[in-house]
């Protein structure tokens, strides 16, 4: 068994002493060195180290392969270490690179195998993290919802089975769903990169995972430098969403393969809004996910066709202004356990949302403010109450007090102001 340190709660593998402890083959760890150099042009072996994310006694065994095999030479630096040496390709080098960037551009990091990204995922498994009420309160404490509605989404996040969020636009679903991302606290290890069959996928993805700093106390040059810490993801999908988006990416400019959506979100949250909107039909979307998720395994393919699996390890919830009825037929609308409505704010409720908003912007609140807007705007016309609308409003109020120089008051005048400009 592969040695371990703790990083608080974490287990992170320690840093590996040879290139067979990498459990990588030495052929794609030389490819990797070739690339790194072909556009490093002349590096020291230590920066080489830095950028494979490998210890330098590892690097030293791959660079002495490619010296043995007049691949690359020593152009200079100080001292006899191999950290101290700069190297540079030789011509022979540099054809093999450049058939090695046609194959496979990834350069970066130096990827783990799938079997130790498999063993990381269940160690740190979604399903075995617990969340409290108090926890779930305490993450969407911002929003106003009915304590009912509060508890149906508890349920399914303690469940961790997939939901259902939908209701009228404006009433907080997508933020609902969002905001259970403060409930799952703790952090995770996830690769940079994993290698599948001799190729390189991504994983880690500075646009979508949040890294933590390391302890203080920690030594870093004994952990495996190739995981990196991370908050448990929440990973985001809305209209844009594609076929393509579920399936490993491979650039065909630069040849690297980028993992799907749900890989990325391996080890936590998985959002979907505007579900039923997408270029795909929510039926196939469905099917997608909800096998998978009930294995806790999907099946992914490269390029050339071949297939394997890559762990699934996520919470799906799918929000959608539509009726579940709308979306898929019965026995697809079974797989998801939990369907919950958010409703239209009450009268109450949405003089509430309004008095955090008149706090939010620096307005003096009143009762006689808010009855006028319900009354006036709402009541009179026959609208419908929404979720934004105090905010919307409210914030209009403070945008135009601040065109004119003056403090936001809530008067008649600029709430029918406000009003006049935003409901058409």
């Amino acid at each position: 068994m592969k040695e371990t340190i703790m990083l608080g709660t974490v287990e992170a593998p320690a840093a590996p002493a040879s290139v067979e402890e990498t459990r990588l083959d030495i052929g794609l760890l030389a490819d990797l060195a070739l690339k790194t150099l072909y556009f490093a042009g002349n590096a020291p072996g230590e920066t080489l180290a830095a950028q494979m994310a490998l210890p330098l006694q590892v690097t030293s065994e791959v660079l002495g392969l490619l010296r043995r095999e007049q691949l690359c030479v020593v152009t200079g630096g100080a001292g006899i270490s191999v950290g101290g040496l700069d190297y540079s390709l030789t011509t022979a080098g540099l054809e093999r690179a450049s058939s090695a960037l046609s194959l496979n551009g990834y350069v970066g990091p130096a990827p783990v195998p799938l079997s130790e990204y498999f063993e990381a995922v269940q160690r740190q498994s979604i399903q075995s993290v617990e969340v409290t009420r108090e926890e779930i309160e305490d993450s969407m404490s911002h929003l106003v919802l009915a304590q009912r509605t509060v508890d149906f989404i508890g349920q399914a996040v303690s469940a961790k089975k997939a939901m259902l969020i939908y209701g009228s636009s404006g009433n907080g679903k997508s933020t609902a769903a969002e905001s259970l991302g403060q409930a799952f606290k703790g952090t995770i290890l996830i690769p940079y990169a994993v290698e599948v069959m001799h190729q390189v996928i991504q994983i880690f993805d500075p646009s979508t995972h949040e890294t933590v700093e390391l302890p203080e106390s920690t030594d870093r040059r004994m952990l495996d430098k190739r995981w990196v810490l991370i908050k448990r993801p929440l990973v985001f999908a809305a209209g844009e969403l594609a076929a393509s988006h579920l399936e490993l990416v491979l650039d065909p400019v630069h040849k690297t393969y980028e993992a799907p959506i749900q890989m990325k979100a391996n080890g936590g949250l998985l959002v979907i809004d505007d579900f039923g909107r997408q270029h795909l039909d929510a039926a196939y979307l469905l099917n997608r996910w909800i096998v998978p998720l009930e294995k806790g395994v999907d099946n992914l393919s490269l390029q050339n066709g071949a297939r394997f699996q890559a762990p699934f390890d996520v919470v799906p919830i799918f929000v959608t202004n539509r009726q579940p009825a709308d979306l898929a037929d019965e026995a697809f609308l079974r797989r998801i356990r939990y369907k919950i409505e958010i409703s239209p704010p009450t009268a109450e409720n949405f003089t509430e949302i309004m008095k955090r908003e008149c706090a939010r912007n620096g307005i003096v609140y009143t009762d006689q403010a808010a009855n006028y807007l319900l009354q006036e705007h709402f009541e009179s016309v026959g609208r419908p109450l929404r979720g934004c609308h105090p905010r919307d409003i409210l914030e209009a109020v403070a945008a135009a007090a601040r065109y004119q120089g003056r403090e936001p008051v809530l008067t008649p005048d600029a709430i029918d102001e406000a009003c006049a400009n935003y409901f058409a």
